[in-house]
């Protein structure tokens, strides 16, 4: 998994998450949900369970049946079986970026493959990080997204904004002309930089990123406060924790202005709790028994030393849906609470009949002595 579960990989790997606290991660939610949120969280979560395994996975083993195709490939089992029979899931996380959550033994989280130390800078780069006296912004969208994919006022916003501060910019963009309508002599563009270097540089001041869970990782890693633009999918649930943390801020791409921008620079430059939050999740990132490489390698091989480790599968993906919610035992007690009170209303039903015609027999034997006294 190269980011936290979504609802399906969770239902196939038998890590039903609570979601009480574990916001779906195509969400902006962060663990301290309101009732709302809380009741979105889990139609969403649900709802995305039972289309994939009503309707995707069918759809899936139909296109593997269909091009998938080798001397043997007939005998296949459902491409659910499947996915339900896997030995081990490598988790790109860690818990400095993320919300905590349990996960089953079958899970392991890993992250940090991505990060680098402080390599060294070619010579060019090195010499406008050293040279930018009050620091240096490093802007990049990742390899997937580009600044000219949002709208023109989006980018307009941001390409003002960028130009009228005074520290030294680091602009990641396909298109070499894309300043020519601003004022921009403190901003570098290229179509590529050796990112985790910049940011491991100590004149790197801030992150402006669309929130893809590697570079958060490598701010992270190397302390660079963090502001926050998402795109789509993890990015947003990487955007609100970046904020719930206190390590960065977020910025609504569709209501971005030049006046948020700069405010949100300022903000996270000037205030120096950023920092100190970032440099404490830096430790805790950095804190780890063994290198993430080896860790990795140790479970890999552990899975196939134990012969794919079926001691690690929990028993949760033998269950059928109706036993894991439960609602066999719920039925269960329910039928016991409704029989209790049947007979409890039946026995005081009986008590007071019978307490009725006592007291409707003395009434009578009253009336008649009464008549013959009379």
């Amino acid at each position: 998994m190269s980011a936290f579960f979504f609802p399906l990989p969770a239902h196939l790997t038998g890590n039903h998450l609570p979601l009480a606290y574990a916001p779906h991660i195509r969400q902006g939610f962060s663990d301290r949900m309101t009732f709302l949120q809380r009741a979105k969280n889990v139609f969403l979560y649900y709802w995305e369970v039972i289309i994939g395994s009503t309707f995707y996975l069918y759809m899936q083993d139909a296109n593997m049946r269909e091009y998938f195709k080798y001397p043997g490939s007939e005998n296949l089992p459902y491409l659910g079986d499947m996915l339900g029979n896997v030995s081990l899931t490598l988790m790109n996380r860690n818990t400095a970026i993320g919300y905590p959550v349990p996960l089953h033994k079958n899970v392991i989280p890993f992250a940090g493959i991505n990060v680098h130390g402080a390599d060294k800078l070619p010579a060019d780069l090195q010499k406008v990080m050293v040279n930018a006296k009050d620091g240096v912004i490093y802007f990049s969208f990742g390899t997937v997204f580009n600044l000219e994919m949002l709208e023109p006022f989006m980018q307009d916003a941001i390409l003002s904004a960028l130009g009228k501060l005074k520290y030294k910019v680091l602009l990641k963009s396909e298109n070499s002309s894309i300043l020519q309508n601003y004022s921009s002599k403190n901003i570098v563009v290229r179509s590529w930089f050796p990112q985790s270097a910049v940011l491991a540089h100590p004149n790197c001041k801030l992150f402006i990123t669309h929130g893809g869970i590697h570079g958060l990782m490598e701010a992270v890693y190397h302390a660079v406060p963090i502001i926050v633009i998402p795109m789509m999918t993890d990015q947003r649930y990487n955007a609100r924790f970046t904020e719930s943390v206190g390590i960065g801020v977020r910025l609504d791409r569709n209501t971005i202005t030049e006046e948020l921008v700069l405010e949100a620079v300022n903000r996270v430059l000037h205030n120096p709790t950023y920092r100190e939050k970032i440099q404490e999740r830096s430790a805790i990132f950095k804190d780890q028994p063994i290198p993430t490489m080896d860790h990795v390698i140790y479970w890999i091989e552990y899975v196939i030393r134990h012969r794919g480790a079926a001691h690690l599968r929990p028993a949760v993906l033998d269950l059928y849906w109706y036993q894991y919610l439960m609602l066999d035992v719920i039925a269960f007690y329910t039928l016991i609470v409704f029989l209790i009170i049947y007979i409890v209303k039946a026995v005081l039903c009986l008590i007071c009949r019978t307490l009725r015609r006592i007291i409707t027999k003395r009434n009578c034997k009253k009336d008649v002595n009464k008549s013959k006294k009379e």
